[in-house]
């Protein structure tokens, strides 16, 4: 047996049962088309095309940059050929890349850098790519994408997390669902709950009478300042359930927010929208919580700005700050759209 190091590239159609259900021929022509697609592609930067199974391809590569790149057009050439198509009746494909050794073997390959493949391509939106984090610090600055950190998530059969990435298309071609700050449901509210906690030297108290309604990491760096750490814990509560003994000093940290804490200690508490339609909440530290152990964060938002020497450790979903509808609609309030210029 042999072994080498490979890039290796796995590619699926999504949703392949459903659409052969639908229309069993065209949806063949179409699978014989972008597998076609797909072998010259392989070809054309350098891979090998290892075998086909059904709707899936395996293919190798000895340049990781060579791999993502054959991904990436991949999903553009597919995403022209699907834009006349309605969203139903479009073949799309989910494309991994990882890049570990694999054996060679009856002229195929084996190992977990094959299975690694697989389980990653099962991340990717229909449409997009997801990448393992040894092909992100390979081909980062060198190819002509950015990628979305999705964190450490675990797979089916791997016994360890694995750190993934997403290409972002800049055309749009793989989308990204927004993801809710949190949901404000005031029938779920259990009005005999009770919630409480302090500023650091204990002159500012608060008791909160209605559960949390979201938690969650923030990673931005207007966060990053007031908390002087590079994340910060959040709980969110309505903003009616919260009551203090002692006022909050309050500082506008942006156009679209202020911030609270406490005079005589500095330490911060809170952060509130100033719109008035968006400020139905209030978001607590979770630090200055009584029993913060009972809000695990569920979780990370503006990962843009996460350090790079934090690495978070963790499945939890990631969003960037301009995939908030919340943010993107108080931002907007004050005349910014372009979330370039959302900053203090």
């Amino acid at each position: 047996m042999k072994r080498q190091l490979a890039a290796v590239l796995y590619a699926d159609v999504a949703g392949y049962s459903r659409l052969t259900g639908q229309d069993e021929d065209e949806t063949h022509r179409k699978l014989d088309a972008g597998l076609n697609l797909l072998t010259e592609l392989i070809a054309a930067h350098g891979g090998r095309k290892i075998h086909e199974a059904g709707d899936a391809v395996l293919a190798a590569f000895q340049s990781v940059t060579a791999a993502v790149s054959a991904a990436v057009e991949l999903q553009r050439q597919m995403s022209k050929r699907n834009a006349e198509l309605a969203e139903g009746d479009r073949l799309e494909f989910r494309v991994g890349v990882n890049l570990g050794e694999v054996i060679h073997d009856r002229d195929d390959i084996y190992g977990d850098g094959v299975n690694l493949s697989a389980r990653i391509q099962e991340l990717a939106d229909p449409g997009g790519v997801c990448v393992s984090g040894t092909v992100y610090e390979q081909v980062s600055g060198k190819v002509d994408q950015a990628f979305d950190d999705l964190g450490h998530r675990k797979v089916k059969n791997i016994a360890h997390s694995i750190h993934v990435y997403r290409v972002r298309f800049a055309d749009g071609s793989s989308t990204v669902e927004s993801q809710p700050l949190f949901s404000f449901d005031k029938d779920s509210i259990d009005r005999s709950s009770l919630t409480t906690g302090r500023c650091l030297c204990g002159d500012i108290r608060y008791e909160i009478s209605q559960p949390a309604i979201g938690t969650g990491f923030c990673h931005c760096r207007i966060c990053q300042r007031f908390a002087g750490a590079p994340i910060n814990a959040w709980a969110a509560f309505p903003k009616e359930a919260v009551r203090f003994t002692g006022e909050p000093t309050y500082y506008r940290s942006s156009l679209i927010a202020e911030r609270g804490f406490c005079a005589r200690c500095g330490a911060g508490l809170t952060y509130r929208l100033l719109k008035p339609k968006e400020s139905g909440y209030l978001i607590i530290g979770t630090a200055s919580l009584d029993k913060p152990e009972e809000f695990a964060p569920t979780w990370h938002g503006c990962v843009e700005s996460q350090m790079p020497w934090l690495d978070v450790h963790d499945d939890l979903p990631r969003k960037r700050s301009d995939e908030s509808p919340e943010l993107r609609k108080a931002w907007a309030s004050v005349g910014v759209s372009d979330p370039a210029d959302w900053k203090p």
